[in-house]
């Protein structure tokens, strides 16, 4: 299947929180980087059940590189006046975040209202002017649009993806998908060859069944389903969403509507749902 872009909402900055770590570039970053060898160690709990801390200090780090207004004295220990972070610098960053701010817990990680306490604690201390809210039971459409309120005001979207609830031993979730751009065959050619069209897109599937995870939606793709009727045009047919956004350092892809099916069926809007920040 085939897909092009109807409309989008990003934020400004399309390389989001860029970590530089053993020359290569990371889209924000990863709670595995952290040691899990000693189990009583407070590298062992981020790495377990970190995603919450890495995505409040990644926005924390957005904010600041996209305004001096948001850059702080925790902030500057790792951007250092530039707009990327290196990996060793980030590390110990993380684990300041989260010593004084989020407090990773073992099994219970961080919960989306201690992510809102959080940022309310750091956008205080240094005069933000934001305050940041975990939304309950929202519906499909509330919830898309506050999301986008917050990317069109260039503010990264915390979006958690809740355990299997009330069976928490249970182990569904949602897909995350990669995105590419589709080799269209041109026959105007003579020698037949394939050439990268600019506004068709594939979605081939990167993980499964992702379940009791935060993830930072950095945009939002309206899309138009394309299915191929002969050699050099497409029909399209139904919309969908889908959902740009940073985990584990990398840029995957969220089928919204079977992430709200996820919610009514094995989830629920309790503890999937999102921060909201105006």
């Amino acid at each position: 299947m085939l897909y092009q872009d109807m409309t989008r909402i990003e934020l400004v900055d399309s390389g989001y929180v860029p970590i530089i770590k053993d020359s290569t570039v990371f889209y924000g970053g990863n709670q595995m980087w952290f040691s899990d060898t000693n189990k009583s160690s407070k590298d062992y709990i981020i790495h377990h059940y970190g995603c919450g801390t890495i995505a409040t200090a990644d926005l924390f780090l957005y904010l600041a590189i996209k305004a001096d207004l948001y850059r702080t004295g925790v902030t500057e220990s790792v951007l250092q006046g530039t707009d990327s972070a290196y990996y060793k610098d980030y590390m110990s960053y993380i684990r300041k975040v989260n010593a004084y701010y989020t407090k990773t817990k073992r099994y219970i990680a961080v919960l989306g209202p201690r992510i809102a306490y959080a940022f309310n604690s750091y956008a205080r201390v240094y005069q933000f002017g934001l305050r940041a809210r975990w939304k309950l039971t929202l519906s499909y459409y509330d919830m898309i649009e506050l999301m986008e309120e917050m990317l069109a005001k260039d503010i990264p979207v915390i979006l958690s993806i809740g355990p299997n609830t009330p069976f928490l031993w249970k182990n569904e979730g949602i897909n995350f998908y990669k995105r590419e751009i589709v080799d269209v065959q041109d026959n105007n050619t003579d020698n037949e060859s394939s050439i990268h069209h600019p506004d068709l897109y594939s979605y081939p599937t990167a993980k499964v069944n992702v379940n009791s995870h935060y993830v930072t939606v950095t945009g939002i793709y309206k899309i138009a389903e394309s299915k191929r009727v002969n050699s050099s045009h497409e029909s399209y047919t139904k919309e969908k969403i889908m959902l740009r956004t940073s985990s584990w350092g990398k840029l995957y892809y969220i089928n919204y509507d079977e992430y709200r099916n996820y919610i009514d069926n094995s989830g629920g809007t309790f503890t999937s749902s999102m921060i909201y920040i105006k």
